[in-house]
This record gives structure tokens, sequence and C-alpha cells, in this order.
């Protein structure tokens, strides 16, 4: 026999008698069949009194009301399913933790009979197939891609994820090709990128890293090639395919200028301009590059926009020779997106190639491969993503370090601070072999 507080009865006699007003007025409630069915009911909805301090009594009620009335309250099954996962958490015996897992899958099936939502609940249903079912492949995959495909842009953030996980076992064990692989990237991050919110951010950087080794010219070059006449017109998978060959900087391709330019055509856009003005940077005709870069950036929609488009300016810079407006535009790079590592990369590039124009005979040009080792370094400490670039930067400049006995006679030591001058203007450590 229950027993239950008298505060709680009170509470209960009062929803008891609007339940069977409801029924008697339309004959029959979601409260149950009859209204003995719905005293029943509403006897053991307040399992949720009981979820911390009696978890077992708890689940004992909860039985109940998802057996007599499973179409009263959508949170019978937010919280039916959190108590098995629970349950499952914590049992020791493998089967014991297969059947709770089982119930829990069911409930969120259940849950759609009768709330609906099945977009968000088979988000749900995929992230927890991602990690309690971790060999279906395929089903778990298929629950993740309804939601994606059912909700969008509004599909969960952990959704977004996960499927890229999903994805990735399914190309490990060849139920997948890699450009099958990265076409869905770039359709989740898009999609990614269309909400503001900071938790969309987080998925984004978990994404790269998931796919981040399936990325490269090798495959996306022939997945552009593939795909272009059939959707030389499809506005979505044009910027698709232009926002990935920019990422992994495929511009040599010839690929690259007819996408560039077919999405150009038909949306103006900032990453339009961009794509064009990528053209330009390619056959060398740096001056109308850095005309449409800059007209990305008066386009650009939000500061990491801009941030993207101040660095290809910068980049261009650094290609046509100028080196002091390439690091005034990946300063301006990072000041819309501050953190971002590649603008850093510029810098340096910019320092290492100023060192020939920096030697005064002196320690000059050392100074200018001591401030790029410097910019390296500071990219591969805040950004992940072009930490293996950086490593190979920093390795290429410290190469170029003096020995002690070249520094010796200009009065330094190893360690000690120092002013790079010439037009680079700041200060460093003198470092030696």
């Amino acid at each position: 026999m229950i027993t239950i507080k008298t505060n709680t009865m009170k509470k209960l006699a009062i929803i008891i008698f609007g339940v069977l007003f409801s029924i008697n007025v339309n004959a029959q409630g979601k409260y149950g069949a009859t209204p003995e069915d719905s005293i029943t009911c509403i006897n053991n909805l307040i399992y949720k009194d009981y979820l911390k301090s009696d978890p077992k009594l708890a689940l004992k009620m909860w039985k109940i009301a998802y057996k007599v009335c499973p179409g009263s309250q959508k949170s019978l099954y937010i919280n039916g399913a959190s108590m098995y996962k629970s349950l499952a958490d914590n049992a020791k015996d493998e089967a014991v933790k297969e059947a709770f897992l089982d119930t829990m899958f069911s409930i969120y099936d259940q849950r759609i009979e009768y709330f609906g939502q099945k977009g968000l609940v088979r988000g749900y249903q995929g992230q927890m197939m991602l990690v309690y079912r971790t060999k279906e492949y395929e089903k778990t995959f298929d629950y993740l891609n309804e939601s994606i495909e059912l909700l969008g842009a509004k599909a969960q953030a952990g959704t977004m994820v996960a499927i890229m996980y999903a994805a990735a076992n399914k190309e490990k064990n060849e139920l997948m090709t890699k450009a099958e692989l990265v076409e869905l990237y770039g359709k989740v991050m898009e999609l990614a990128g269309a909400n503001t919110d900071d938790s969309y951010r987080d998925a984004e950087e978990k994404i790269n890293a998931v796919v981040a080794p399936y990325l490269d010219c090798e495959v996306l070059v022939p997945l552009a090639e593939k795909g272009f006449e059939a959707n030389k017109t499809n506005k979505d998978w044009l910027k698709r395919m232009v926002t990935l060959l920019k990422r992994k900087k495929c511009y040599d391709a010839d690929i690259f200028s007819s996408v560039a330019q077919a999405y150009f055509d038909i949306e103006p856009s900032a990453s339009g301009a961009d794509g064009i003005g990528r053209i330009f940077w390619k056959n060398k005709d740096y001056t109308k590059a850095i005309e449409m870069f800059q007209k990305a950036v008066d386009m650009a929609e939000n500061d990491e926009e801009k941030a993207e488009f101040y660095l290809s300016i910068a980049e261009t810079y650094l290609s046509k020779g100028d080196n002091a407006s390439a690091r005034s535009y990946a300063q301006k790079a990072l000041a819309a997106k501050p953190g971002w590592g590649e603008p850093y990369i510029v810098i340096g590039d910019a320092y290492f190639y100023s060192a020939a124009s920096c030697d005064d005979g002196k320690l000059g040009k050392y100074g200018a491969y001591w401030a790029a080792y410097d910019k390296y370094q500071k990219a591969k400490s805040v950004d992940g993503e072009v930490a293996g670039e950086a490593s190979k930067k920093m390795a290429k400049a410290s190469a170029q370090f003096p020995e002690t006995k070249d520094v010796f006679f200009h009065g330094v030591k190893s360690g000690e601070a120092y002013k790079v001058e010439c037009w680079i203007n700041e200060s460093t450590t003198v470092i030696t072999k």
C-alpha cells in the first residue's frame, strides 16, 4: 500500500475533481477511459514528488500511470526515459542493463505516438543510440538523419554533432563513402550556422574535429566536379561547396572558379564575392581580388563573416608582398573574431618573409624569425584546428635561428628580450639553436 502525505492528498483531491469534471464533459479524457482509470491515473501522476526522495516508489507509480493514462502528460515520457537511463547506467548485469535500455527506447517511440514532435524525439533517440547502441550504425544514423530532415536548422545542436559521429562510424565500417560524409558535413554546418545560440558554436567546433580527417582537396575537388552540372543552379549546394572548398583552400582547382562564379551569379552575397575574389587571386590579379574581398566585408552579416573576408584580404596582400598591409588586415580579422589562429599564422608569415628586407647586418633578420615564431606559437596556443600547421611553421622558423656565437658578438644572450625594429616593431625573445 502506498502512503501519501496530507498536503499531497489535498492537491490530489482538487486535481481529481477537475479531471472527473472534464471526463463528464468530454466523455473520455486523456487521464483514462473511465472515471476509475482517471482516479488511478491521478493517484500515480504524483510520482514526480518522489523522484529524488524515493526513486523506487516514483518508478512504481510511474509504471501505473504509464499503463493507465499514457496520453496524460508529456513529462511522463521525459521522466520515464530519464529514470530508465539511470537504471541502465547503474545496472551491473549486462542483460538487465539491456532490458532497461529497451524500455527507454520504447518510451521514446510511445512519446511520438501520443505527443508528436517526431523530429525532436528522433534526435534524442539517435543521441542515446550513439552512446548505448554502439554497433547499430545504420539505425543510429537513420534516427539522427530523420531528425535533421524534419527540423532543419531547428534540430538540436547535440543532434548535429551526433549525426557526424554516426556518419564517421558508418564510413569506418564501409557503410558510407568519404564523399557522402563530406557532403553531409557541408549541410549540417550550414544548418548550425543559421543559429545564433552559443551551443551551436560549440557544436561546430566538435563537428569540425570529427570531420577534419576527411576534409582535403583530394576529396572535395572530385566531389565538386561530380556534382556541379546537376547543381549549377542549386543555390544551397553551390553555397555549401564554395564554403568547403574555401575552408581547405582548394583555390587552384578549376572547379572552384566554376562553383564560385555560378554561386555569385545566383546570389551576389558576401560569400559569393569572396569566391570571385579568389578567382582573381588565383589569376594573380591581386588588385581586383582585394576589391572583391572588400565587397564581401561590406556585405557581411556578422563579425565572424567579416573576419573571414578580412583574412582573405590579408592573404592577398601577403601574396602581393605587402607584408605590412597583410598584418594590418590580419589584425582586423582578429578584432572581429578573437581567438582565431589563422590570422596569427598570416602575421607570422609576414614576419618570416620580411627577414631579408629586415637584415641590417646585425640581428635584424633573426628578429623577424623570432617574431614569426612567436606568432605561430600564439596560433597554436589559441586554436587547436591550426595546431598542426602552426607546428610545421614553428619548425621552419626555428631552423633559421642563429647559433649562440652569432648573437654573442652582438652583446645578447639566448633568453633575453629583444626589440625587432624594421617595420615589425615588436618585442620578442632571443633564441639560439
